[in-house]
């Protein structure tokens, strides 16, 4: 099925692409009238995709003055972590006793995807299938609510990656590893193992970050 995108959607994932490739780096002003021209919209429609970009965490609004392109804080990162590492674990606890057919192959597959990704260097498309791949294990779980909460925090993974990739140099190969990590837990069945496994793919990288 085709999508139809909305005027406001097409410029936000236009811009947002550009932010996640640092193309529009971290302190870039960006001018509404400016947006508007390049895009052939106007200024009304880049308005809402800036207010749309600053909900993922991606720009900063101030008020009658600009907007600029900034990166998600130390303790931003880690609130929203924790709260994805707490839910995803609890999942994982209930999906042990009912893995649906198939689990592991799927995770394998996004697990290619996501190796391709990353050799591309395709920032926007390693968050889509990172976000895929924790999916399938909160929705193995079997728990609607569960999964509803956790998706809420979805729209944040674009800012997370991104700054998680300025803030602690992170190479995007390395995401590969670490998911591959998760899926062998899972596959050993220990629930010990699997809580640390998850607790460090979410938490063990966002530490304070180093004096310059």
């Amino acid at each position: 099925m085709i999508e139809h995108l909305s005027l406001p959607d097409t410029v936000r994932l236009a811009l947002r692409r550009k932010i996640l490739n640092n193309e529009l780096p971290a302190g870039t002003r960006l001018v509404e009238a400016g947006i508007a021209d390049d895009y052939g919209v106007s200024r009304a429609t880049v308005r809402q995709a800036l207010r749309d970009l600053q909900n993922e965490g991606l720009v900063d609004i101030s008020p009658r003055r600009y907007t600029m392109v900034t990166r998600m804080s130390p303790e931003d990162i880690h609130d929203i972590c924790y709260a994805r590492c707490v839910l995803e674990t609890a999942a994982a606890r209930d999906a042990l006793a009912r893995l649906p057919d198939g689990f592991f192959a799927r995770l394998e597959r996004i697990i290619e995807e996501m190796a391709a990704a990353a050799e591309a260097g395709d920032i926007l498309e390693l968050v889509d299938i990172d976000t895929r791949f924790h999916h399938e294990i909160v929705r193995a779980s079997g728990r609607r609510r569960l999964g509803d909460l956790w998706s809420t925090m979805n729209g944040h993974m674009y800012a997370l990656m991104r700054s998680s990739l300025d803030r602690r140099h992170l190479a995007m190969p390395e995401a590969v590893a670490r998911h591959r990590h998760v899926i062998d837990a899972l596959a050993g069945g220990d629930l010990k193992l699997i809580e640390t496994v998850i607790h460090d793919h979410y938490l063990q990288p966002v530490l304070p970050e180093e004096p310059s």
